[in-house]
């Protein structure tokens, strides 16, 4: 399904756990977007020893109405970026639903045990359909932080396009993940850069 230009170009980026949003291919895909003629919403959340789910939730309030939905609007998550997506998706109704959610080494169960009560409830997977027009999952084979088979199910729950890139690990700008062309490409391929 080809996405028609109408309404305010937006992107709302949301990072993973001690990542950087303006730096590595999360800054380089705001860039590219700026250049498309989107406006980037990109917060940087707190820093801890572990995350605060809800203190980052809490960051991401003022954007939902920033972001208003619509055909033009993306969300594109990193990693636990992907879970609060997820969770934003669920507590905010926007105006209209948002254009294309991305989900980069997604996921939405507990790495761990002791991480449990932040994942629970499971997300409301038909809500969360119904608020997004076009939703893709991308993974690689070799992510050993997220597995890939974690960010299968989660398309599966989603029913999302799936897109795996070959040998990027989990992203990391860190690790000079610097760019994700595939990104771009799916983003052009559903006309959202057009």
């Amino acid at each position: 399904m080809e996405v028609a230009a109408a309404g305010p170009r937006r992107a709302l980026i949301i990072h993973g756990w001690k990542d950087d949003p303006s730096s590595g291919w999360l800054g380089w895909i705001g860039r590219e977007l700026e250049t498309a003629g989107y406006s980037i919403q990109a917060p940087r959340f707190e820093v801890a020893e572990k995350p605060i789910l809800p203190t980052w939730l809490a960051t991401l309030e003022s954007a939902t109405t920033w972001l208003e939905g619509g055909e033009q609007t993306l969300i594109i998550g990193h990693s636990l970026g992907c879970f609060l997506a997820l969770r934003m998706l669920e507590m905010y109704d926007f105006s209209r639903p948002v254009g294309g959610l991305y989900l980069v080494s997604g996921f939405y169960d507990a790495p761990r045990p002791e991480a449990s009560r932040w994942f629970s409830p499971e997300p409301n997977w038909s809500l969360i359909r119904s608020r997004t027009s076009e939703r893709v999952c991308i993974y690689s084979d070799d992510d050993t932080i997220v597995t890939p088979d974690r960010t299968r199910r989660l398309a599966h729950k989603l029913q999302a396009r799936l897109l795996c890139v070959v040998g990027q690990g989990h992203f990391l700008g860190s690790q000079g993940m610097n760019d994700l062309p595939e990104l771009l490409e799916s983003l052009e391929d559903l006309g959202f850069t057009a």
